[in-house]
C-alpha cells in the first residue's frame, strides 16, 4: 500500500492591510495584521517515477495549469538541492481562488515545508536548514515566508518584514467570498484613484487591532459585491467587527459566539461561498502520513 506524505495549506486572513508609501520599484510598503484559519488546502505526495499533479475535481475550485504554484515550488527547490526525485501530487483545494486568502501562497509554501521534510528524511547527512525554505519561498513570492510560519503575525515591507503577534484564540470568523476573482495587479492599478478618497466611517476594533484595508474602495469598484456583503455584516447583531482582507473579494466577520453566525448561505441564495470556523498556529511538523486519499480524484 502506498504511503503519502500529507501537509495542510492554511488560508490566510488580513485583519487589516495599509498601503504606505509606492517605492522606486514601483511597488508598494505594506502593513498588516495577519492570522491563519482553519479553511485549509490539503496536499499529498509521494515519490513516483514520473512528476504528475492531480486535483480534486468533486471541488469547485480548480487551480490553473499554468499558475499552479506547487509546481513552481517543487521546480524552485529542486534548483536549490539539485534533488532529482519524482512526485506523484494530489490537491484538495477547498480555499477560494483570487480571494485575497493566499491559498496559492499557502499552497507554495506548505509544499517547501513538506519537501524540505522529506528531503531531510532522504539526505540524513545533508539537511537543509529552515531558512533555506524561507529563501526559497521569497522568491516564489512576496506571502509566501508568511505562509510558511502560519502564525499570527504582523508584516511590513513587501511583507518580508515578519513579526510574531498574537491574536485571541477564542473567537469565530465567518468568510464570504462572492465568487468574483480578483487580481492583485488590478486592484493596485485602481489604488491611485482612490487614495486619498475620504470615507467617513466608525473605527473598528478587534482587541486592540484595528480593522481596516486602504484597498477596499478599489476592490469594490472592480467587484460591487463586496460592498453589498459589507453593508450586511455591518447589521448583524453581536458582531465584534468585519472587513475585506488582502487584495478582496472576500469579506470576514468575527464573532465570540457560534450562536452569533446568522446563517448567510440562505441570505445569499447559496450563490456565495460561506465558511466559518477559527483560526489557528500551525508549526512546521505539521506533515504527517496517510495510507489513502481521503477525497476521491
Amino acid at each position: 500500500m502506498s504511503i503519502y506524505y500529507k501537509i495542510s495549506a492554511p488560508a490566510k486572513l488580513n485583519l487589516n492591510l495599509f498601503v504606505r508609501d509606492k517605492l522606486l520599484d514601483g511597488l508598494h510598503f505594506l502593513e498588516s495584521d495577519i492570522c491563519f484559519l482553519e479553511l485549509i488546502d490539503k496536499i499529498y505526495l509521494k515519490f513516483s517515477k514520473d512528476d504528475s499533479f492531480h486535483q480534486n475535481k468533486n471541488n469547485s475550485f480548480i487551480v490553473d495549469p499554468k499558475k499552479n504554484l506547487i509546481l513552481q515550488a517543487i521546480k524552485k527547490f529542486r534548483s536549490h538541492t539539485y534533488w532529482d526525485k519524482k512526485f506523484e501530487i494530489y490537491l484538495d483545494k477547498n480555499i477560494p481562488i483570487g480571494a485575497g486568502l493566499g491559498g496559492g501562497s499557502a499552497d507554495a509554501a506548505a509544499t517547501l515545508v513538506l519537501l524540505r521534510k522529506v528531503f531531510n528524511k532522504d539526505k540524513k547527512q545533508n539537511k537543509i536548514p529552515i531558512s533555506k525554505i524561507f529563501q526559497i519561498g521569497s522568491e516564489l513570492g512576496s506571502d509566501v515566508p508568511s505562509c510558511i510560519m502560519s502564525k499570527d503575525l504582523r508584516l511590513s515591507g513587501y511583507g518580508e518584514k515578519i513579526k510574531r503577534k498574537k491574536f485571541p484564540n477564542d473567537y469565530y470568523f465567518l468568510i464570504i467570498y462572492p465568487n468574483f476573482e480578483l487580481s492583485t495587479k488590478s486592484v493596485f492599478q485602481h489604488y491611485a484613484n482612490f487614495r486619498n478618497f475620504n470615507h467617513k466611517s466608525n473605527e473598528i476594533f478587534f482587541e486592540n487591532t484595528k480593522i481596516y484595508n486602504s484597498l477596499l474602495f478599489s476592490a469594490s469598484s472592480l467587484a460591487p459585491k463586496i460592498k453589498d456583503v459589507l453593508d450586511h455584516l455591518k447589521t448583524i447583531p453581536n458582531i465584534v467587527a468585519y472587513g475585506m482582507t488582502g487584495s478582496g473579494s472576500t469579506c470576514f466577520g468575527i464573532f465570540e459566539s457560534l450562536k452569533d453566525l446568522p446563517n448567510l448561505r440562505e441570505v445569499f441564495n447559496n450563490k456565495y461561498f460561506v465558511w466559518f470556523g477559527q483560526k489557528a498556529d500551525y508549526n512546521l511538523n505539521r506533515v504527517c502520513y496517510s495510507k489513502v486519499l481521503e477525497n476521491k480524484y
